[in-house]
């Protein structure tokens, strides 16, 4: 047991990795030493891991059958504890101990390491660094006088992308999804200086961090946090996006000032069909609705559920004449669907165009008086409000 601590805070040492080794009661034998950071309090041996670790309420027997099964593991990912991001993965060493391994996804640990080799021509990565790069949780990508000229798996698989120069047919450039005035890598690392920065590609949160390394060369990590942030972001009865992440996206889009175009959308007579069906069919409705909106916009488009039966859609970095299209495309897939229980419905719409002197108020107050205008003319229909 000493020479396996000894290896274990060897290779899992500068605060990339922490660890707990338990027996197969769930007791504590042995932990590094800055696990603390993590749980909140020292560790001793003999403690309960579930004292530390409630996450694994209800995975008891699971995590138990790990110890006569070698192959098998337990992953918790993007978990919150403390002040950190981590994933959790609980793994088999012998017969009588397992090893609880804690990866800080919110640190740039790729730049604390000297793992980084240069040639006078290219960039160099031995064998063993580049299973490391793979192997992390993050998407990892280096920049060279305003291009990407290194990418990991993680970065390929995420983007569908088979090797790096597919990158200008993809036209995937990361400092957009950041800022559309920033011109270049080298200005979005200064940006970050040291700090790390959300930001939302294809309604996936990371976390991204950078280091400047060598003259215009920078490494950059996008940790993906979105299962925990999504949770938190989405109404619990639609899947919609909530309130407060569609006003976010609004006042970042005013603050970026990109072009956008805002949508409230109300279902018809939506009170007669929970008078005349119950609000259990109404509940089913408004999921079904939902799934129908979000299968017809896209990834980046922000649907979020208002309150009730109103909804409110985010059309970015678009113009109107493409968005009164889409709108009454979806106005019209709308109309023509059956929903389960009660057959066809339809829904007004109201919609505002961003202009420069726009608030997150402003713009909301426009499109939802152009929804009482649609709701005044029959509804069923949509209404355009410029002023």
């Amino acid at each position: 047991m000493k020479n396996l601590q000894k290896i274990l805070n060897m290779v899992l040492s500068k605060n990339v990795f922490e660890y707990i080794l338990i027996n197969n009661a769930l007791e504590v034998t042995n932990s590094s030493s800055g696990i603390k950071q993590y749980v909140g309090k020292n560790i001793q041996t003999g403690d309960d891991i579930l004292e530390f670790l409630p996450e694994l309420v209800g995975s008891e027997n699971e995590i138990k059958g790990i110890f006569s099964d070698p192959l098998s593991t337990y992953v918790l990912e993007s978990i919150h504890k403390q002040e950190y991001y981590v994933n959790i993965c609980i793994e088999y060493f012998d017969e009588n101990v397992a090893l609880v391994l804690f990866h800080n996804i919110t640190d740039n640990t790729l730049s604390s390491q000297k793992i980084l080799q240069y040639s006078n021509e290219s960039m160099l990565l031995g064998n063993t660094l580049q299973t490391i790069l793979d192997k992390q949780n993050a998407l990892v990508f280096v920049t060279h006088n305003n291009h990407i000229n290194y990418i990991n798996e993680q970065f390929m698989e995420y983007f569908d992308i088979k090797n790096i120069n597919d990158l200008p047919r993809k036209n995937i450039i990361i400092y957009k999804y950041v800022d559309e005035n920033l011109e270049s890598y080298e200005a979005l690392c200064e940006r970050l200086n040291s700090k790390e920065e959300y930001v939302t590609i294809n309604l996936d949160t990371f976390i991204l961090k950078a280091t400047s390394i060598k003259n215009t060369q920078s490494l950059f990590t996008l940790t993906k946090v979105t299962k925990l942030s999504n949770e938190m972001q989405r109404d619990t009865l639609t899947g919609a996006y909530k309130k407060s992440f569609f006003t976010q996206s609004i006042e970042k889009i005013i603050a970026n000032k990109e072009d956008a175009v805002v949508v409230v959308i109300d279902i018809d007579d939506f009170k007669n069909i929970n008078d005349s069906f119950g609000h259990q069919v109404g509940d089913i409705v408004l999921k079904e609705f939902t799934s129908l909106v979000e299968k017809n916009i896209r990834d980046e488009d922000i649907f979020s559920r208002w309150g009730g039966e109103e909804f409110i859609l985010l059309l970015q970095r678009t113009t109107l004449e493409n968005a009164m299209k889409k709108v009454e495309r979806l106005r019209q897939t709308i109309e023509s669907y059956s929903f389960s229980n009660i057959g066809k419905m339809t829904a007004s719409f109201g919609i505002s165009l961003k202009g420069d002197t726009d608030d997150s108020h402003s713009l909301l107050q426009r499109a939802d008086k152009a929804l009482y205008k649609a709701k005044e003319k029959g509804k069923n229909c949509i209404v355009f409000k410029k002023s």
